[in-house]
């Protein structure tokens, strides 16, 4: 277990009504905190068995983030949440989300390594960017009605181990 993030090592998920979402000309994209996202309706979701179980304790919103070919998402701390779930959908891209310990100029990196369909929850309240090479990078994010001072990385990770992993 890291500080920064944890793949909950869940079933990948896959689902292809994203995908249906994501090509969909209709689909509607709106600006959302230096992202571009569409709203996933949480039915979706919660056909998989971790996300309704997930739901049930943890009332969620859920969207698709779209990172443009060749852009970068600087050091940051999210402003409302605590904690989130991110799935990487396959898309061709080349990307990386890295963490950090301190704010130096010079110092080390904690690369979180996606792979398409891995659950990783991640603690938004420790600096982390993300760099976006080549393609448009998709990703599943699930974003709960608890607000950072509500819902910690460490109490949801805490919870699903004790409860969802048994």
């Amino acid at each position: 277990m890291t500080p920064y993030f944890e793949d909950l090592e869940i079933t990948p998920y896959h689902e292809p009504e994203l995908y249906r979402i994501m090509w969909n000309p209709k689909t509607e994209w709106v600006k959302y905190f230096n992202f571009t996202a569409c709203k996933v309706d949480r039915r979706i979701l919660t056909k998989d068995k971790f996300y309704k179980w997930l739901y049930n304790k943890h009332p969620f919103k859920a969207g698709i983030l779209k990172m443009e070919s060749r852009n970068m998402y600087n050091w940051h701390r999210d402003s409302v949440r605590g904690v989130c779930i991110n799935t990487l959908i396959q898309t061709p891209n080349t990307s990386f989300t890295f963490f950090r310990e301190t704010p130096d100029i010079n110092h080390s990196l904690i690369e979180l390594r996606y792979y398409p369909g891995a659950r990783f929850l991640l603690n938004n309240q420790k600096d982390h960017m993300v760099l976006n090479y080549d393609g448009d990078r998709y990703v599943l994010t699930i974003e709960f009605e608890e607000d950072k001072n509500n819902l910690s990385y460490l109490d949801l990770l805490r919870e699903i181990k004790e409860e969802y992993y048994d």
